[in-house]
């Protein structure tokens, strides 16, 4: 069976395609020895994915012009990647994306799939 989208017929993505890098973020929230409270990003998983960006659109929001994008990243899956949420992030490329949707990708529970923004606030 032949595919167009480079992924074998039971949508096993091949290892050649997982060519790019990134980095899964989380928020950690606490406090300093004066009773401070801070918000920190820190690395949660580095992984090799698939990252396809989608087409940019522009749009006018309370008068601002905001320039969001969208992106597939697809990675393999295991308990660290099972356990990411919309409420993590991604570093890819060198860019943060917010994470939008993270899903099974395909019914053997090999491979995830997260739909990525950039442009907004993460």
């Amino acid at each position: 069976m032949k595919c167009s989208d480079n992924r074998g017929a039971i949508g096993m993505a091949r290892a050649g395609l997982l060519r790019d890098r990134v980095t899964f973020q989380r928020l950690k929230s606490g406090s300093d020895a004066y009773g401070n409270e801070y918000d920190n990003w820190y690395d949660l998983a580095a992984r090799s994915a698939e990252l396809t960006e989608k087409t940019g659109q522009r749009q006018v929001e309370g008068g601002a012009l905001q320039d969001v994008a969208r992106a597939i990243l697809l990675c393999r899956s295991d308990s660290v990647t099972a356990a990411i949420t919309a409420a993590d992030r991604v570093i890819a490329r060198g860019i943060t994306w917010s994470i939008q949707t993270a899903t099974q990708a395909d019914a053997k529970n090999e491979m995830r799939e997260f739909v990525l923004e950039k442009g907004v606030a993460s």
